[in-house]
């Protein structure tokens, strides 16, 4: 068994940029075929042949669209052996519930709990014919206690995840395919930098007191993890939400 992920065909969603931008990274350097897909064509093209991959400009939100993208894949590829459903975000939606508006629930919803079971359903079936698969999901710590942010779709759609993936793990683990959550605390990606900065010197304090390690995280922190998940050393973690925090969920 290795870390090695060589002939590896792998999905990876938000390829962009962030966490996502870095698990293409990560996943292309242990030997794995990564189809990025995002919305955002410029960024995801750069990565794309950064990485030597492919870029496929896709809203996952669209679940027609999603089995399109898989059907393409496996149709050029033959196979996908890893997703990485790593796209997730606030989206600008209102902090707090009497700001919250219907539109920003239903959109934040799709793109964190909707989106990653529409694709996870598109590749079970082939998952399940070779008789191996990965599939990852980025969580957060906001679907395990409540969200920094305060906007409550995000919480509510990571929690769902977490019940998606661990639905899915009984279901397809006696296929070969395992199904776990990687779960992000303070991480500095592009986003993740802006929000972090926009606090100020004694909230960061503030927070920084209930992460063991002392300080924020990197997107490659994150990469390092999936990219474990997706390997044969990981053959028997199943169902599981790995949080990497730095020890924040401890306090």
């Amino acid at each position: 068994m290795s870390v090695e992920l060589t002939g590896r065909i792998a999905i990876v969603t938000g390829a962009a940029q962030g966490i996502g931008a870095a698990t293409a990274r990560k996943l292309a350097e242990r030997g794995a075929h990564v189809i990025g897909v995002d919305v955002q064509a410029d960024a995801l093209t750069q990565v794309a042949v950064e990485i030597g991959g492919k870029a496929m400009v896709h809203d996952i939100t669209d679940a027609a669209g999603d089995q399109q993208l898989v059907d393409d894949v496996i149709q050029e590829f033959g196979k996908v052996d890893i997703l990485a459903n790593v796209a997730g975000g606030v989206l600008d939606a209102a902090r707090g519930i009497e700001d919250l508006t219907l539109e920003d629930w239903h959109k934040v919803i799709a793109l964190n709990m909707h989106a990653p079971l529409y694709l996870a359903k598109a590749v079970a079936p082939g998952m399940k014919a070779q008789r191996s698969g990965r599939i990852i999901a980025v969580g957060s710590g906001a679907g395990r206690s409540h969200s920094r942010t305060g906007v409550i779709p995000y919480a509510a759609g990571k929690a769902g995840l977490m019940g998606i993936i661990r639905q899915l793990a009984v279901e397809l683990a006696p296929y070969g395919i395992t199904c776990n959550v990687v779960s992000p605390g303070l991480i500095l990606s592009e986003r993740g930098r802006i929000d972090w900065e926009s606090k100020s010197p004694e909230r960061q304090a503030r927070e920084m007191e209930t992460v063991a390690i002392g300080r924020t995280g990197e997107p490659r922190e994150i990469a390092d993890v999936i990219a474990f998940i997706a390997s044969d050393e990981a053959s028997y973690i199943v169902g599981q939400t790995i949080m990497v925090d730095g020890g924040h969920w401890m306090f």
